[in-house]
């Protein structure tokens, strides 16, 4: 989504090469002197500040001893990180202050999402999208399609090489409510039950009868990215906020697990939304 690569490559990159040096007891004096470069480069790399060469990574990998699959993943972080983005028509519809939770979902390797209201955006057809995006009275119709084009292609890397295991965590009256109305919700409710049943993501209903829970109606994501650091994203009306100390993380994972726990399992979830089509 953004014209060169995110930021949050290069620091998790940063963050992984930190780990490997640290874990072989390798100074940063012994890596500056492998790359024939200053101590404070080493520092800048380590920081995200800057990109790594290919030939630079393969000396610092092999000095800090890496291999297997831990090699690999640092390579394509490294990929990524290099790369930069065409332009898309969509781009500029997307406001800054989104840009840090979309390179955090597209970089995570688990996200789960409790949704009270709507499908999480990962999970939405075209048109229902569309309906969503459609509800903001300050969009004009060329924002709303890009908003949608930007949120469909967000959607891409579920299946890509290395998706994110995802489960959409809902309320049972979201599947009732007619977003679009009642072809919307007939596509939307049978592309749910088929990426479902092609392992895309796990859903988790929380039926009606349950009552109160421990999520409150307060939708938030779960992201947890490569090294199992995990990082809470609470949606708001025109955008959502980040939860960052250690207290409040963990009170939205166990509010998480509460609700998978009351929540039917995928196969009763999957029945759900088929009998909630076959009734339109």
């Amino acid at each position: 989504m953004r014209d060169t690569s995110p930021t949050i490559y290069k620091q998790k990159l940063g963050e992984a090469l930190v780990k490997a040096r640290e874990t072989a007891d390798v100074q940063r004096e012994e890596a500056a002197r492998t790359l024939r470069c200053s101590v404070s480069k080493i520092r800048t790399i380590e920081k995200g500040e800057v990109s790594i060469r290919s030939s630079e990574l393969r000396d610092l990998l092999d000095l800090y001893g890496v291999g297997g699959d831990e090699r690999a993943d640092i390579e394509h972080l490294a990929d990524i990180a290099r790369q930069r983005r065409p332009r898309t028509p969509w781009g500029g519809a997307v406001p800054d202050r989104l840009r840090r939770f979309f390179d955090l979902e597209e970089t995570a390797t688990a996200i789960h999402a409790y949704s009270p209201w709507l499908l999480q955006g990962l999970a939405q057809t075209e048109q229902y999208a569309r309906a969503v995006i459609g509800t903001n009275p300050d969009l004009a119709s060329e924002d709303i399609d890009r908003l949608v084009q930007a949120r469909l292609a967000r959607q891409a890397r579920l299946s890509s090489e290395r998706p994110p295991a995802i489960r959409w965590v809902i309320d049972e009256h979201v599947l009732r409510m007619p977003v679009g109305g009642r072809e919307v919700m007939r596509g939307q409710l049978a592309h749910l039950a088929a990426i479902g049943r092609k392992g895309v993501g796990e859903l988790r209903v929380i039926p009606t009868e349950i009552g109160a829970h421990a999520g409150c109606g307060i939708p938030f994501l779960v992201l947890t990215d490569n090294d199992g650091k995990r990082a809470i994203y609470v949606e708001t009306l025109t955008d959502g906020r980040f939860v960052d100390d250690a207290e409040r993380v963990e009170r939205y994972e166990n509010a998480m697990r509460e609700m998978t726990a009351v929540a039917l399992s995928h196969e009763d979830s999957l029945s759900l939304v088929d009998t909630v089509l076959s009734r339109l």
